[in-house]
This record gives C-alpha cells, structure tokens and sequence, in this order.
C-alpha cells in the first residue's frame, strides 16, 4: 500500500453496542481506504451512485484493502401541500413522522469501480455490520463536519454476509 493510502485508511473496531453479539470472525481489526465521499439529500444514496474521489489518491495501488465511501445522508421527508385552488407545494420536513430517521447521519458505504473507470458506492443493500470505523485526520478535513467514528455498513441483511471487494 502506497503512502498515500495510509493517510486514508480507517481503523476498524468491533461497536461496543454490539460486541455481545458478533461471532468472532467479525471482531478482527482491520482497516479500510476511505477513498471519497458522498453527500445525499432525504434519503440513503441508491448503488452506482459515483463518490467524490479525494483528490491525489491512487487507487490503483490499493492492494488487497477493502475500498469504501463515506457516506452523509440529511434525512428529512417530502409533504404535499394541496390547496383549495387545486394547486400544490411541496417541501421538505425533519421529523415529520416518528419513527424515520432523523437528522443527519454518516457512515461507510462500499465503493466499487464503475465500467467507466469512476467509483461508486456498492450494487446491493448494505446495513451496519456492527463494525465502527476511526476516520484518519486526512478524511475528517476534506470533509468538515465528519464525526471521528462511523458506522461501517458491509453487511447484507439478505443473505448476512459482509461485503467483500471484487
């Protein structure tokens, strides 16, 4: 791994919330390249979605470590607004019903490379693994606002496996 890659690669920890839980094959450490970033409005980012590559990083010499984005998602749901007139206006709430999610949350999301040579974020349905990521310093300033750990989405609720990179 180039010494490039090391300035973004996150440590991975088993979350403590979980750690009952998990077989032991999941509480290995490990690392990950956080190789961009990906804002996404109301809703989590759909698969091929491209990730903004950070700038001056090799990809290419990324070795066998897992590749990843970090992902920010402002949560916030669509009201219709119907008038008596028959019109309409729509905009956005936060809150609005109890049990979405709120706010805004981050995460990494698997990152793969697209036919066009770009990278997106992972074909498939990824949920937290019970993993947390510790974001290096380099990622945390390219992204203001970046909190230091983050939840490590690489599971696939359909078949409980962890994503693994091709």
């Amino acid at each position: 791994m180039g010494a490039e890659l090391h300035a973004y690669t996150a440590r991975l920890r088993t979350d403590p919330r979980y750690e009952p839980c998990l077989p032991e094959d999941a509480r290995t450490v490990e690392g990950v390249v956080v190789a961009g970033y990906h804002a996404a409005f109301a809703a989590p980012p759909r698969p091929a979605i491209a990730v903004a590559v950070f700038g001056g990083l090799d990809l290419a010499r990324s070795g066998p470590a897992a590749v990843m984005a970090l992902v920010r998602v402002e949560h916030a749901s669509q009201v219709i607004t119907v008038n008596d007139d028959g019109s309409s206006r729509i905009h956005w709430e936060t809150n609005t019903f109890g049990q979405l999610s709120t706010g805004i949350s981050w995460y990494l999301a698997p990152a793969e490379l697209a036919s066009d040579g770009r990278r997106v974020i992972a074909d498939g349905r990824w949920a937290a693994g019970g993993r947390q990521a510790v974001l290096p310093h380099s990622v945390t300033v390219f992204v203001p606002g970046a909190p230091p750990v983050v939840d490590v989405h690489d599971h696939d609720p359909r078949t409980g496996r962890r994503w693994v990179p091709a």
